[in-house]
């Protein structure tokens, strides 16, 4: 009898041992899930920041696009104005040879 005895009270300890190996099993099982969450919503996040700045480069390349568009416009009315500006100055100087006041 002494023997079964010492059988039964090492059989319990290994089920109370099995026990914590299952309660740290449970844990450990929550923890991973809640660091899933976790990545996930990262992983979204890093998605959303991701799309946000594609975003602002297309917008910003359209923009600069309209910029160089514009100073393109802004040079070539420029250019047109300084040859209409000589173009006056050839003729004034021209009127004023034939009135005799240059």
């Amino acid at each position: 009898m002494d023997k079964s005895d010492q059988i039964i009270e090492m059989l319990g300890k290994v089920m109370s041992k099995l026990d914590e190996h299952s309660q740290t099993l449970e844990n450990h099982g929550s923890q991973l899930k809640e660091h899933g969450q976790i990545l996930t919503a990262l992983r979204a996040g890093q998605d959303h920041l991701k799309a946000e700045m594609d975003g602002m480069k297309l917008a910003n390349a359209k923009e600069f696009g309209e910029l160089k568009e514009e100073i393109n416009t802004i040079s070539i009315n420029q250019e047109l104005l300084r040859n209409d500006t000589w173009t006056n100055k050839v003729d004034i100087h021209r009127i004023k040879k034939m009135m005799g006041m240059a």
